[in-house]
């Protein structure tokens, strides 16, 4: 009779660890199926919607990363409602000290936000040339993080900037990039004269160096080097300054604007083109004053 009695005193016990432990088991079984299944479909969506290579991979590690923090909290959440634990004071816990965090972490939070947004929108990525901030700092970016960018400059120094003063970044590795390069000769020259030599320039850069340039199906250029036109007359009385354009692939961009340089003087100086100069104009009785000529 013993015996009886207080097996029936363990019995609700013993049954009621049963169903938690089982359901237990159900949450935990539950959770490395969501981790199983949320990387499988962070991955296909990626793969469908066919982002550069880069930003999908650290799009995807970041989401990866979230998700996994979001199933875990919440699982053990449910673990811990389901032994008898009141998990409302732990959630609002939780949200009073996560604001407090936000209001002392507001610089952190922008850093994140943006540098969320740069990585999605592919505002720019490692091994590319940017000018950001209107020239404020130009070079070659190193490493794009949540938080900061790490930017090389020309002269090797590394600048760590935070994602939220990145205010306007301008990128020169997306495929093409207009070279534009200006030269000014003297107002007696005539236009004409100019137009034939950077017609003499062009077929001589396209003829020499074709890899420099955007090509079309045919293979031949789409904007080969051309005269824009005069596009300054006062030029701060030095001369009538022209401009010659040509669209180029982005990786000699460079390179192309240094041989258009380099050509134009060279073909200029052939040509008897003598490139402006600053000149100051003395009145005939002074020049005839300091000669000894009364």
């Amino acid at each position: 009779m013993m015996e009886v009695w207080e097996w029936s005193w363990w019995e609700p016990i013993v049954n009621a660890i049963l169903h938690k432990s089982v359901v237990i088991l159900a949450i935990a079984a539950g959770t490395w199926l969501l981790l199983k299944l949320r990387r499988t479909l962070i991955q296909n969506v990626f793969r469908l919607a066919r982002f550069h290579r880069k930003q999908a991979e650290t799009l995807e590690s970041l989401l990866l990363s979230v998700s996994r923090y979001i199933i875990f909290i919440i699982s053990t959440l449910m673990i811990l409602d389901n032994i008898g634990v009141d998990v409302g004071p732990i959630i609002a816990g939780a949200g009073v000290i996560g604001l407090a965090v936000g209001f002392g972490a507001q610089t952190l939070v922008k850093d994140l936000i943006s540098g969320f947004f740069i990585i999605f929108e592919d505002q720019f990525s490692v091994g590319d040339y940017v000018s950001i901030n209107n020239g404020q700092i130009n070079g070659t970016v190193v490493s794009v993080g949540l938080r900061a960018t790490k930017i090389r400059t020309w002269a090797q120094h590394v600048v760590v900037i935070p994602n939220s003063e990145i205010k306007i970044s301008q990128n020169y590795n997306r495929e093409k990039m207009r070279a534009i390069v200006h030269f000014t000769v003297a107002y007696e020259v005539s236009p004409y004269e100019v137009e034939q030599a950077v017609h003499r320039v062009s077929a001589r850069i396209v003829s020499e160096m074709p890899h420099l340039f955007l090509t079309g199906e045919d293979g031949e250029p789409l904007e080969p080097p051309r005269l824009y036109g005069l596009t300054d007359v006062e030029n701060n009385a030095l001369g009538a300054k022209y401009t010659v354009i040509c669209l180029v692939k982005d990786t000699h961009y460079w390179t192309a604007c240094r041989v258009l340089r380099v050509t134009l003087l060279e073909e200029l100086k052939r040509s008897g083109i003598a490139i402006a100069y600053p000149r100051i104009g003395v009145d005939p009785d002074v020049r005839a004053e300091a000669r000894g000529v009364y």
